[in-house]
């Protein structure tokens, strides 16, 4: 093999390699680990925090600002709690503040502002973004389970001991659940945190190798993939294209995007491991979510924690399966979609997907009472990836040029945009 080809096969597996995180990241992790168990027991609680800001700006080249407005978002929300203000209100001035931060996002990503910001929109949405998104569901999390007052359903179980300030500032900027997900509830974090082990384990040690590794598999997966075939172009360029084109591209989309996102939590999950700590899981294996036949159990499965929340803030407070289940159902889903996005987008493509529980929920209960015959699980299986996966090209809120996807942001009707 000649210097040439080696370089260039080097070139492609190191890229192949990178998709899903860079060296750089990997690197920062690393170092960080090696400084974090170099600290002494005592001091090691308060350099977790520290560390984790490091990683964030020189591992994830996060912007300086983004720790900073977080940290003071979380010290506000702590000053509000433990200053015995009403969770309605915190809980409703979050909603407020999340709705206007992602007005600003549209305002960044898709008007001339980006250019005079330097940015650009493969850029905002990852950094300040998933910040944002991750950030305000523990924060709602928080203000709920501490806060006074009454709370709609009562979805969460109350605490009684106060939070001290050093478990909660390293909750909340902790580099695997500040830029990645899972979300890990404050009760179970400040049990570890307090409990922090002494050395790293072989267990510990060997998960988050095995995890990261996972993680970078599945990019390197995803590269292949996107460079052979890109179902997603070939579904959004369907003239001309055969069924079983369109259908083979349907399925393999929505996989590639349950791989994608389970990498990216991979990661999270493997990282903090190195760190000691323990982060609920957060996606099921590939395999057994390929063979997943039904919507209520995809969402089990798929972004576990945050379908909790979903559950315990949203779903049970509106009354659950107790009252109005099907509404319930359709108002959660599309709290969901806004979310992801506060945008005509993000809410249909939430309600979109909670049609699907709803319209699957009501042919069951209609071939129950006329005794028709199940469909088999693997057509089923298949049916559910190609809903799944036309929906989220339909309507997700990040498929859509700058030009189009303006329109269905509240700051272009405002004239803002």
């Amino acid at each position: 093999m000649t210097v040439t080809s080696f370089e260039s096969l080097w070139s492609y597996a190191s890229s192949a390699l990178q998709v899903i995180v860079s060296f750089r990241t990997l690197a920062a992790i690393s170092l960080g680990a090696v400084v974090y168990w170099l600290i002494p027991r005592a001091h090691r609680s308060k350099a977790l925090i520290p560390i984790s800001i490091a990683i964030v700006l020189l591992g994830y080249q996060r912007p300086v600002l983004l720790p900073i407005v977080t940290g003071a978002i979380c010290a506000l929300v702590y000053l509000a709690v433990h200053r015995g203000m009403p969770r309605m209100w915190i809980v409703a001035a979050l909603v407020a503040l999340y709705a206007v931060l992602h007005g600003l996002f549209g305002l960044l990503t898709f008007t001339p502002w980006l250019d005079w910001s330097g940015l650009t929109p493969e850029y905002v949405l990852p950094t300040i973004g998933l910040t944002a998104a991750f950030t305000f569901l523990r924060m709602v999390h928080f203000s709920v389970d501490y806060g006074s007052g009454a709370w709609p359903g009562e979805a969460a179980a109350r605490e009684s001991v106060a939070p001290r300030p050093l478990t909660y500032a390293a909750w909340c900027l902790f580099f695997p659940t500040f830029v990645h997900l899972p979300l890990i509830r404050y009760q179970a974090w400040s049990e570890q945190f307090t409990n922090l082990p002494e050395r790293l384990s072989g267990d510990h040690l060997r998960k988050g190798i095995l995890r990261i590794g996972q993680a970078l598999l599945k990019g390197v997966f995803l590269g292949v993939v996107f460079v052979t075939f890109n179902p997603n172009a070939i579904l959004l360029s369907p003239d001309g294209r055969s069924f079983f084109e369109l259908f083979a591209a349907a399925i393999v989309s929505a996989i590639a995007y349950y791989i994608g996102f389970s990498a990216f939590i991979d990661l999270g999950i493997g990282a903090a491991s190195l760190y000691g700590i323990t982060l609920p899981e957060n996606f099921a294996p590939v395999l057994k979510m390929v063979r997943i036949h039904r919507m209520r159990d995809f969402w089990r499965n798929w972004n576990i924690t945050t379908t909790r929340w979903l559950n315990d803030y949203v779903y049970q407070p509106l009354g659950g399966h107790r009252r109005h289940p099907v509404r319930n159902v359709l108002l959660t889903m599309t709290a969901c979609g806004l979310w992801h996005s506060v945008s005509l987008l993000g809410a249909a493509w939430g309600l979109g997907l909670g049609l699907l529980l709803v319209i699957e929920h009501g042919w069951n209960r209609l071939r129950i009472r006329h005794g028709w015959p199940e469909v088999p699980p693997a057509l089923r299986s298949v049916l559910l990836l190609c809903a799944v996966a036309f929906v989220n090209l339909a309507l997700t809120p990040y498929g859509y040029t700058a030009q189009s996807a303006r329109y269905f942001y509240p700051l272009h009707w405002l004239g803002l945009a």
